[in-house]
């Protein structure tokens, strides 16, 4: 692809760029408005600094992550915000920034620091404005279509949640309900929390560490950063995932829970994601107590439980081993499944699909904004994606 007709410019006549605006939790009023840190929406508020959306920069922190808001937003002063996009396309600046390596011009010391300043005069190439438009439109077809995937996971999601409020409020009565130590205790449900991994067992070929950070909700995104050497494969014993576990995180961010799909790789868990798992025979199945751990029933007995200690937020083992929920009966199980097992296999669906996606986009993208390869040799390849 020839660069011949893209500008050099300095970044600052690319974007101008703000810093954001101080907001305490303590101010924040409940409402609508994202506020954006560092890393992205991190809450609410009722009154917006900025209108019409934008983009954001992490400036303290999670130096150099690159947030795009649709709506009007408040930026908080951990944050540069563009005030001025110079006449060249927001979409396209958007990905721009987000290939941009700001790693080298960190300012600060023990905490990563980028100063608007020191980032000015970097000289920059930017291809004009339809070419612009043109890059952003492949890559935003890519985005448009991973969102819509996720607004289908977050309506199945929120169906599937009603429909188990409704089976629990059916049957819900006190000869419905079971401790989950009397289910384990009649062999249909193993619990147990992850493996205590030492520093000198880190290696590979080994298994993949999930952490709290890797638990969604309702699914996991692995990171692949640590493993633990298949060496110790016998040592970790009943902690190492199994297709239909429900895991539940269990310290510092109580209640992130999620089931483990066919075709996911093997993972060693650790100590704070707790294992749910069922027996053949349970009468209750993985994706109904998948549901429960999002629901009424759990979090009116865990809500109370978690901030017992004057550390971070902590579910003991024997806290939720305590904690009772309501059995289905046979005929109650059986229409929940019906209703919701194929909702959720539509979900690992499209959820499979955005992998591949998000894939195909970060793999493009930066051939794109650095004009690697051409519009006209991408589209295809993503017109056969979308």
């Amino acid at each position: 692809m020839s660069n011949t007709d893209w500008l050099t410019l300095s970044l600052g006549e690319v974007v101008a760029l703000q810093r954001g605006f101080d907001l305490s939790s303590d101010r924040r009023i409940a409402g609508e408005v994202p506020v954006v840190g560092a890393s992205g929406v991190i809450g609410w508020h009722n009154q917006p600094m900025v209108a019409g959306g934008g983009i954001t920069i992490g400036r303290a922190g999670a130096m150099g992550v690159v947030t795009r808001v649709r709506e009007s937003f408040w930026p908080l002063n951990t944050t540069l915000f563009v005030t001025d996009f110079h006449g060249n396309d927001p979409d396209f600046i958007y990905y721009f920034l987000k290939n941009f390596d700001f790693t080298p011009y960190n300012s600060g010391g023990v905490q990563p620091m980028l100063n608007r300043n020191y980032i000015r005069n970097i000289p920059v190439q930017i291809p004009p404005y339809s070419a612009q438009k043109a890059i952003a439109e492949v890559l935003g077809a890519l985005d448009d279509k991973i969102e819509a995937n996720e607004r289908q996971i977050a309506t199945l999601n929120d169906f599937c949640s009603a429909w188990h409020q409704h089976i629990t409020n059916r049957a819900n009565t006190n000869a419905s309900t079971k401790t989950l130590t009397e289910l384990v205790e009649r062999g249909f449900l193993a619990i147990g929390d992850g493996y205590r991994t030492k520093q000198s067992e880190h290696g590979k070929p080994g298994l993949p560490i999930l952490r709290v950070a890797d638990v969604g909700h309702g699914a996991i995104t692995p990171s692949f950063t640590h493993y633990v050497s298949n060496a110790y494969r016998d040592a970790m014993g009943p902690k190492v995932s199994q297709q239909g576990d429900v895991i539940l995180t269990t310290k510092g961010t109580v209640g992130r829970v999620a089931l483990i799909e066919a075709g996911q790789p093997d993972f060693v868990y650790s100590p704070q994601v707790c294992y749910f798992r069922l027996a053949e025979n349970s009468p209750i199945s993985p994706l109904f107590m998948l549901y429960w751990f999002q629901g009424k029933e759990f979090w009116s007995q865990a809500g109370g439980l978690k901030g017992q200690t004057d550390m971070a937020d902590y579910l003991s083992l024997r806290d939720i081993r305590a904690l009772r929920i309501t059995v289905p009966s046979p005929a109650d199980l059986s229409e929940f499944s019906r209703v919701c097992n194929p909702m959720q296999e539509q979900s690992e669906a499209a959820r499979r699909e955005n992998h591949t996606l998000t894939v195909l986009r970060d793999t493009l993208l930066p051939q794109l904004v650095t004009g690697k390869i051409s519009v006209k040799d991408a589209e295809p390849i993503v017109e056969d994606a979308v």
